[in-house]
């Protein structure tokens, strides 16, 4: 079973607490990365595109679509 914040002795939990910053960064601009699984071997490629045309809706086949484009050959 993974750790919890939980399972920590509450003096811990208590002094980390106290040096807990808050911060907020404003956005200047986004940035966006396309992703289709291109980094992965044709194999795995093969399967996203066949689990998604599975699915049974448009947006899943149109995805399906792209990365069955973008397979490596």
């Amino acid at each position: 079973m993974p750790w919890q914040v939980s399972d920590a002795p509450a003096d811990y939990i208590d002094n980390l607490l106290k040096v807990i910053v808050g911060i907020e960064i404003p956005v200047q601009r986004w940035v966006g990365k396309w992703k289709v699984s291109q980094n992965r071997p044709s194999s795995d490629q093969q399967g996203v595109a066949a689990g998604l045309a599975g699915q049974a809706t448009e947006s899943a086949a149109q995805m399906a679509a792209l990365v069955q484009q973008r397979i490596k050959t």
